[in-house]
Order: C-alpha cells, then structure tokens, then sequence
C-alpha cells in the first residue's frame, strides 16, 4: 500500500502529539511510547533501506528498543552507552545465526545497527525526564518538531523543494513559542528548535528519496526516525539549562 509524503508527515505529527502526552504523564509512560515507537521503526526500518534479511533486523530493533527503554527508566546514560556498543555485537551473533548464506552481509548488520542506534536513541526521552529542567526541555523540542512539520503540511506541492527551509524555519519557531509558556532562555529554546528542524531536514533529505519510503510499513518507520533523533536534542538541551 502507498503512503505519501503527507500522510507520512501526519503519522509524524501524531507520534509527535503521543509522544508529548506520555511525557506529560511521566517517565514510565514516556518509557512505553519509546517503545511503542521503537516497534514501528523496526517493522519498517529493513524495508526502508531494503535488507536483504528483514526478520533478523526486525528482531534486533524490537529487542534493543525494548532493553533501552527499560535501561532508561531503571539506570542511566552510562548503561545505554554501554548497550549502545553490545548491540554491535548482538547485530553480529544474530547474522551469525542465519542459514540462508548471509548474503550481503555487510549491509545487513550495518542496516542492522543504525535502525538499533536509532531507537536507543528514543529511549533518551525517558532519561531527559530524569534531569532537572528535563520536562520543560522536551517539551520545547517535541514543540518545535510539531510545528516544523506542521508547516511543511501547509506549504503547497510547488514548493516541495523548499520544505527543508520550512523544517529549520518551523523548529526554530516553535522553539520561540515554546518559550512564550516556559521559563526557558529564548536563545536555548532557538537554537533547540533549529537543531530540531535540522534533523527533520537532514534525514528527510537522506532517507525520502529511498523508492521503499513511499511504501506504508517503510514509510512509517520514517516518520518515526525524527522522533526518535530529536530525543538527543532534549537531553542535550536539558543538560545545558540544568
């Protein structure tokens, strides 16, 4: 089944609305939606850059986006550093266990491993909520990633070529009305909101033009790969108000 790039950025928004009422609700259930996100990604992720063993990938992300939000919720950055560099190691032990010739081998584990890194990478929602300042900051990046793509849903098909623009333009003001609601420094929540955009923007540009992101499983795995990145924004931006 098909899924335009419309469609795509709505189930972005949603993820984006879901994801901004779980941390409002608090880390537990921040920790479920990480989760909940991690499995979209997965179901997706291999069709996305086209693997040739979609199920062992699959497997893998699943695995990891389930141990690092529960690492998230229960210890610290330290420990999802540490699970960061074992999943290197279980992307190898579970290509290992393939029967079928293991062609492509290369591909698959790198596939493998970057689809794993990013929904780690999610679970830093939680652990931002564990630092002082942690909520208002995730709530000022899931903000400025909600009014991004918002924007680039309003900007007509003959400007398509400029969304990238409009990513960066819409972070960068959500970032600013976010901090109309908060005590947050207007330049933190600026900067906040454009390295958000820039995320969007970046990894629209890389992974869009891929044929399989027009599908609907690799085209829901896209939209969730901001989510999942802008997490590093939050907790780097809750590291520097703190």
């Amino acid at each position: 089944m098909k899924m335009s790039s419309r469609a795509r950025a709505l189930v972005s928004l949603v993820g984006t609305a879901v994801l901004l009422g779980a941390v409002y609700l608090g880390p537990l259930a921040t920790a479920a939606a990480g989760i909940v996100g991690g499995v979209i990604l997965a179901m997706g992720w291999a069709f996305l850059v086209e693997l040739p063993n979609p199920g062992t990938a699959r497997r893998v992300i699943v695995s990891v986006s389930i141990v690092a939000n529960v690492v998230a919720y229960f210890l610290g950055v330290r420990e999802l550093v540490f699970l960061a560099g074992f999943t290197v190691v279980i992307g190898f032990v579970a290509e290992m266990a393939r029967r079928d010739g293991r062609p492509r081998l290369l591909e698959q584990i790198s596939g493998t491993v970057s689809g794993s890194m990013l929904a780690l990478m999610g679970a830093l929602w939680t652990r931002t909520l564990a630092l002082d300042d942690g909520l208002t900051s995730a709530r000022a990046v899931l903000t400025a990633v909600a009014v991004a793509i918002f924007l680039e849903l309003l900007i007509p098909h003959s400007l398509r070529s400029l969304r990238h623009v409009v990513y960066m333009t819409g972070g960068f003001l959500g970032g600013l009305l976010f901090m109309l609601f908060s005590d947050i420094a207007w330049y933190s929540a600026a900067i906040a909101g454009l390295a958000a955009g820039a995320i969007l923007a970046m990894f629209d540009s890389i992974l869009r033009r891929l044929p399989p992101a027009t599908r609907r499983r690799p085209g829901a795995a896209l939209a969730m790969v901001p989510l999942c990145a802008a997490a590093v924004v939050a907790y780097s931006l809750a590291i520097v108000i703190s």
